[in-house]
């Protein structure tokens, strides 16, 4: 456990700056917090707060689609493989590396969005369950990321991610059947972020976070079974 551990917090250290750009929305909602009248401003600041919301999930797919390649590039990981670390071992590090580089963003955004959107009269307990929401959507896109980029490079993965992602949302939306949106759930958890409002802030279902846990498990499962065939003294420059 200890080698998964400092794997995962050196990609968050490695992430810093990402990272940092990242809260910086966080900080321009909260200063929008502290610049407009809540209570006659509230639909802005929850269209603010949804729109901030989403961009980490496009943060973590560029996570998880460059963390393999970054380290390959380097040679890094050669020297980390070397010292009794099984590629299991290192897929499971990234994937907490980037759950809790997500994780981070996520309880920020959850700080400023009760403090912001509490005064405005949305239930706090609703802003942290689309936080969870959030982050169960980026770890399963984060993971699906990184299992496509066991064999692509960070541009064909992360269009690989979105083409996954993005197919059951079609077709729910085409069939108008929600069970092509559960097949990949990273839309519907996202979904239930952008549709809530103050009239109706949507109501607590697990159902869609438990899923895509299950579905993480198997995509890291997949990943660590396609990436034992990879030669990783190739040279991808």
């Amino acid at each position: 456990m200890k080698p998964v551990l400092l794997i995962a917090v050196n990609f968050v250290r490695e992430q810093r700056w990402p990272i940092l750009v990242l809260l910086l929305w966080v900080l321009l909602l909260a200063f929008l917090g502290l610049a407009t009248d809540a209570a006659r401003q509230r639909e802005d600041l929850l269209f603010v707060f949804k729109q901030v919301a989403v961009y980490v999930v496009a943060f973590s797919v560029f996570f998880g689609s460059s963390a393999i390649y970054n380290d390959r590039r380097s040679r890094r990981i050669l020297s980390v493989l070397s010292k009794a670390v099984g590629r299991q071992q290192y897929l499971s590090g990234l994937v907490l590396g980037v759950t809790m580089a997500c994780a981070i963003y996520c309880f920020a955004l959850g700080l400023t969005g009760s403090w912001t959107l509490g005064e405005a009269g949305f239930p706090a307990s609703q802003v942290w369950f689309l936080m969870v929401c959030l982050l169960a959507a980026c770890m399963l896109a984060g993971t699906v990321a990184l299992m496509f980029s066991t064999f692509l490079n960070p541009f064909f993965a992360a269009g690989a991610t979105a083409a996954v992602m993005g197919f059951p949302a079609l077709a729910s939306y085409s069939s108008g059947s929600p069970f092509w949106a559960y097949v990949m759930p990273v839309y519907e958890l996202a979904a239930t972020v952008l549709k809530a409002s103050f009239g109706s802030p949507g109501a607590i279902s697990w159902w869609p976070v438990a899923w895509a846990i299950v579905e993480t498990l198997v995509f890291w499962l997949f990943s660590a079974r396609l990436f034992s065939y990879v030669d990783i003294a190739v040279s991808v420059d």
